[in-house]
């Protein structure tokens, strides 16, 4: 799928980012495959590096609700003043092997606070400890839950919606694609630079997927591109940056999307890349762009 939007240079504050990492000389977030030590690498790089917005707060609730591998963490965050459009499962990113409620909680405010939604925000099990099928089982389940108790949410009458960013976006499309085939009514799919093509990848993929990568990467619950047909898929809005690594692998999806005549809202940013959304304290193009994607998220939930 052919995009207009020029490419411009990397937005300056994140170019920033990339030099002050590689000065203080720290390693990949996923060097090494060990889950431990790159949850603790993220935690510390998100803290030096581009710390979480300080974001007015509604009501925050931990909970836990049933997985296929016993309770699941959950946290439930509510818009701070305002109606309620519906609610919104996201799943956080990180590459199926990092990340958790805390590192994404302040995605979960900026969309519960801006698009009006009551967020369900899922600690799904990570890799290497919980390879594929973990994160796609507790991702399915999270939906369903949240399908049949949206009367504890953003209301049984109100719509629902699933969202997640890079491996989490890829989770929110393998959650439309359960959704279509289960009978669940979705307004949307929010998909915030997802990867939706596994095959021929390395890095944290390999940590997901474990044994016989590639022919699990031809799983459309792995690879939502793999899948014998998007048609009948949820109105998808994706959000991208020229300068993403999966910024082709969108296009490739998109695309696909059109080809099955899903309704799909592309939001592409010439000057942004990969994570974005996590960027918005010190990138004022990061957070331009977040806050319109959570408007239009409030667009499809309110018809």
């Amino acid at each position: 799928m052919p995009h207009n939007t020029p490419t411009l240079p990397l937005d300056p504050a994140i170019v920033d980012i990339d030099r002050r990492w590689k000065a203080a000389g720290i390693p990949d977030l996923y060097e090494g495959g060990n889950g431990p030590v790159s949850r603790e690498r993220a935690r510390n790089v998100r803290a030096l590096l581009y710390p979480k917005p300080k974001l007015p707060e509604g009501r925050i609730e931990s909970r836990t609700i049933p997985g296929p591998a016993g309770d699941m963490a959950v946290r439930v965050i509510y818009p701070l003043s305002g109606e309620i459009a519906g609610t919104l499962v996201y799943l956080h990113g990180g590459g199926w092997v990092v990340g958790d409620l805390e590192s994404h909680e302040a995605h979960a405010i900026r969309l519960a606070n801006r698009a009006g939604v009551v967020v369900l925000n899922v600690d799904y099990r990570l890799a290497p400890e919980h390879p594929f099928p973990a994160a796609a089982d507790d991702t399915e389940a999270a939906v369903l839950w949240a399908s049949t108790h949206l009367d504890e949410l953003g209301g049984k009458d109100k719509p629902l919606a699933v969202g997640g960013d890079s491996a989490g976006g890829n989770l929110a499309a393998v959650a439309a694609l359960y959704c279509r085939d289960h009978g669940i009514a979705l307004a949307c799919q929010l998909l915030l630079y997802p990867a939706t093509n596994l095959t021929g990848r390395g890095g944290p993929e390999k940590s997901y997927l474990g044994e016989n990568a590639e022919t699990k990467a031809l799983d459309p619950r792995v690879s939502p591109l793999k899948a014998k047909t998007l048609v009948g898929l949820a109105p998808a809005i994706l959000g991208v940056g020229v300068h993403d690594f999966l910024y082709q692998d969108n296009l490739a999806y998109a695309a696909a999307l059109q080809a099955a005549n899903v309704p799909l809202l592309m939001r592409v940013h010439g000057n942004l890349n990969h994570g974005f959304f996590s960027y918005t304290e010190v990138s004022p193009a990061s957070a331009a762009a977040a806050d319109q994607l959570c408007d239009d998220l409030r667009q499809h939930m309110l018809g």
